[in-house]
């Protein structure tokens, strides 16, 4: 006969067998999850329902509470340790049991001690991920048991895991919501405008009935540009298509995608929309490197376009890679994007490239011509259009968000690519970008030499700002001069301007200089040299040319300038004058250095570059900037680092001084760290912080020792400078603050009238201490809050050998072992400080006499890490 409690757990596995799309641990918990239910409810399995299942889902903990209460069983030391192996055999073994349907003797409420028991026990032992059939004797290590490794997870964990986002995904169509893993745009708030995809759902519960809400609170989006996730309410999120992986065609007014390789706009021109059909197909016989996307200038409807669809080719046209359209019967007229909207000028010629209309006869060779005077092919057929606009293509460049706003031939170069770099390393995300104008010059050996962009940047507090970029390639001059004494009678060789050559205005004159294309191969000295031969017919030993500087024509392009500089003999100099004076208007002259400085007829950057390259003995300067801003930008590093990590422990003090006086310490720690071993703030290791914090004297003899070698005046009787000056600097004023005697303490809301003698501060032959030395225990504390490594505060451990061998406690802290030679905590801690059960105050044991434990006093979650297990490298903490 079955009891009442066996009846009901075969109801709950009849109904968890309905989801046979479930593999079976999932249908084992969600068996387990009825079961508690039913038993909790004492209503019928009928009316359990799945929302009931997703509530008891939402908080694991509670459930694994719950159902370990309803299912109690014989206590056993290895839950949760037990080799995933060992944890098959039981889960196969409980199986197997139930199918003779043999529950055991029941022994009251609670119900279950029989196989429903055990098939409990056997989903808390750890859950594998299968190996490889060969691994690498280095990947062997103890949390891997013969074809089987550690997921860090129990089997019901993982499970629950699994489950949540299978009944999620049914749960999500019967509300009406979106399905998981759907595309979407959010509409509104912060992230408005971001696209991503639809990760997890949050539902909202109802605690009187215990169940979840009808329709889901809030989705977790994994957004597009790889730069986060978010919570968003369901409202403000809108569906977007699936597109195809490789070829993708768009008409006006439609979604585009959110990311592609490449993208080519057909302008809606021409007698009839035919050739749209021929270039489509030859288009998508592109082999490139990702999704290929045909922006089509006319609505799929075939009517007029309305004036968002206007706007949708606006914008289309300053995205796409290449533009395609149908020449203008007035060649000398620009070619139309849509009958009401010409060609840019600025903008698209660079990818633009015209087919001509069929039918029609070429222009005149001398015939004015728009795409002749801005350099644009005219292919004679649709075909040779898309064969030229695919050959600049090339593969292609997988763009997503706001980079796929940034056409190929501006994320192709290397302006752009530094660009993007700066604000990566920053992290700062590109929302939205339009070229607004680019310039191609005909021996910068680029498809393009200048740009203008203007971009909307997200940074990392979520703020926005726009920004103008205006970028060119780098630029090369070179300094030609013959050296005289007094050496400001050295003569320099200039040029003039083309404007100014040919008479028209009256410009400064300049430096001989062409753009430096690197991609050209060779040094600067090589491409100077060819342009020495080639522009002023000089045939120069390659040896005899120096770099200069590199230097910034100024703050709005940043446009790196290359100087290299020669020094010519009497001999060349008075053969190179006698060329000159037979030249025609426009070419180089020659101009004593004096003149320039008295009355300058080129600018003060290029006066800047002529006087460093021809100066003979150049004034040493008295510190490095750049060397000076890198030391400012490190200890602010520091200081940050000190701030995000003292901060968090020393809220509700009563003295700020104190926690202030706490992140001086760890700050002047971290900089002296930086000093010394020369590496970055953001490199020190936290380990290496700790060891010296250790001691004050430590940190005392580090700071000193450090800063006061490296120009820091932290020590006052050794230093050369007066007070005030030794107080401009900020980290000998901070160092000087933690060196003060300790005042009295300040009295709390809660202080009685009188403090105990033996209160104050500690004091010393009659002196009272420094700050810093009641401060360094503070600061290792709140360094040691934030690492990891062996076992953690408030672990469940267990005593395998020695005096306390079986007892079983908690952690409360490592103690750490100092190796004096590397100046490091030496990782794993050799022994722990524990609370043992049953044993007043705590002991000091070696951490090869503990383990792991779990018993009912801990909650069973992933397997605990032990001292010697395998860990990521604790040093790069």
């Amino acid at each position: 006969m079955v009891s009442i409690g066996g009846q009901r757990w075969e109801e709950a596995r009849a109904k968890a067998r309905e989801f046979q799309r479930f593999d079976r641990n999932l249908r084992d918990v969600l068996a387990l999850i009825y079961y508690l239910i039913a038993a909790q409810d004492g209503g019928s399995m009928d009316q359990v329902s799945l929302r009931s299942v997703r509530y008891r889902l939402a908080d694991p903990h509670r459930l694994h509470r719950d159902l370990t209460e309803l299912l109690p069983g014989p206590a056993r030391e290895e839950d949760g340790t037990r080799p995933v192996e060992t944890g098959l055999a039981d889960l196969t073994q409980a199986r197997l049991l139930e199918h003779a349907q043999d529950y055991g003797p029941f022994t009251g409420p609670p119900p279950v001690e029989g196989t429903i028991w055990k098939l409990w026990h056997a989903l808390n032992a750890q859950h594998g991920v299968p190996l490889e059939d060969t691994l690498p004797s280095d990947m062997v290590t103890e949390d891997m048991y013969g074809r089987y490794r550690s997921s860090g997870m129990t089997v019901f964990q993982h499970a629950v895991r699994e489950l949540t986002s299978h009944v999620d995904q049914l749960l999500l169509p019967a509300s009406g919501a979106l399905s998981l893993q759907a595309h979407v745009q959010v509409t509104g708030g912060i992230h408005a405008g971001r696209t991503g995809r639809l990760r997890a759902v949050t539902w909202g519960t109802d605690d009187e009935q215990l169940t979840c809400t009808d329709t889901p609170a809030v989705f977790r989006v994994d957004f597009d540009d790889r730069h986060g996730s978010a919570d968003i309410a369901p409202g403000d999120v809108e569906k977007l298509p699936e597109w195809d992986r490789r070829f993708v065609v768009v008409h006006a007014g439609e979604p585009l995608p959110t990311e592609w390789a490449a993208a080519v706009l057909l302008a809606a021109t021409g007698p009839s929309p035919a050739w749209h059909d021929e270039a489509v197909e030859r288009l998508r016989r592109w082999q490139g490197g990702g999704r290929m996307v045909v922006l089509v200038a006319r609505p799929g409807h075939g009517q007029a376009l309305n004036a968002e669809e206007e706007q949708w080719v606006d914008s289309a046209a300053g995205w796409a890679d290449e533009i395609i359209a149908l020449e203008s019967e007035d060649s000398s007229s620009p070619p139309r994007l849509t009958p009401d909207r010409p060609a840019d000028a600025l903008r698209h010629p660079a990818r633009l490239t015209l087919a001509a209309s069929p039918g029609r006869a070429p222009a005149p060779e001398g015939a004015p011509s728009w795409a002749r005077t801005h350099r644009v092919t005219v292919a004679p057929t649709i075909a040779g259009a898309v064969g030229a606009a695919l050959s600049r293509i090339g593969r292609g460049h997988q763009r997503a968000a706001g980079n796929r706003q940034v056409p190929l031939l501006v994320a192709n170069s290397a302006a752009f690519i530094g660009w993007s770099v700066e604000q990566l390393t920053a992290g700062t995300v590109l929302e939205e970008a339009r070229v607004e104008w680019v310039c191609r010059e005909e021996d910068a050996g680029e498809p393009i030499s200048w740009w203008i962009l203007r971009a909307r940047l997200r940074h990392q507090d979520l703020s926005r700002s726009e920004q103008t970029v205006l970028a060119h390639p780098g630029l090369l001059s070179v300094v030609v001069y013959h050296p005289q004494e007094p050496w400001t009678d050295t003569e320099v060789v200039l040029l003039p301007s083309p404007a100014a050559a040919r008479g028209k205005t009256r410009e400064f004159l300049r430096l001989p200089t062409v753009i430096n294309n690197v991609r050209a191969g060779g040094g600067n000295t090589d491409r100077a040299w060819s342009f020495l031969v080639e522009g002023l017919s000089l045939f120069l030993d390659s040896d005899r040319l120096r770099g200069s500087a590199f230097r910034n024509d100024s703050h709005l392009t940043s446009a790196h300038r290359s100087v290299v500089r020669v020094a010519l003999t009497d001999r060349e100099f008075d053969a190179l004058q006698d060329r000159l004076e037979l030249s025609p208007d426009g070419a180089p002259e020659v101009h004593r250095l004096a003149d320039l400085m008295a009355n300058p007829v080129c600018d003060w950057a290029t006066l800047g570059a002529i006087t460093t390259a021809v100066q003979p003995n150049p004034p040493p300067a008295s510190l490095d900037p750049w060397a000076a801003r890198q030391r400012m930008l490190q200890w602010r590093e520091a200081v940050r680092r000190a701030d995000t990590l003292a901060a968090p422990h020393h809220e509700g003090s009563n003295d700020a001084a104190d926690s202030a006086a706490v992140r001086d310490v760890i700050t002047m720690t971290l900089y002296a760290l930086h000093l010394r071993e020369r590496q970055p703030v953001a490199e020190v290791s936290w380990w290496t912080v700790l060891f010296h914090l250790q001691d004050a004297q430590y940190v005392i003899d580090l700071v000193e020792q450090t800063l006061q070698d490296t120009g820091h005046d932290v020590i006052p009787r050794l230093s050369f400078r007066s007070p005030d000056q030794r107080r401009a600097d900020p980290i000998a004023r901070r160092w000087d603050r933690l060196n003060r005697p300790q005042g009295p303490p300040a009295a709390g809301p809660h202080d009685g009238p009188a403090h105990r003698p033996d209160s104050g501060p500690n004091v010393r032959g009659g002196r009272p201490d420094p700050i810093i030395n009641a401060c360094v225990p503070r600061a290792a504390d709140a360094v040691h809050a934030v690492l990891e490594g062996g076992f953690i505060e408030h672990q469940r451990i267990r005593v395998t050998a020695g005096p306390y061998e079986g007892r079983a406690g908690f952690a409360r802290r490592p103690a750490w072992r100092l190796d004096r030679e590397t100046l490091q905590i030496v990782v794993p801690p050799a022994a722990y400080v524990v609370d043992l059960d049953g044993l007043d105050g705590a002991v000091e044991i070696d951490a090869s006499q503990l383990t792991g434990h779990t018993d009912r006093n801990s909650w069973p979650g992933a397997p605990p890490a032990t001292p010697n297990g395998p860990a990521a490298d604790p040093t790069a903490r």
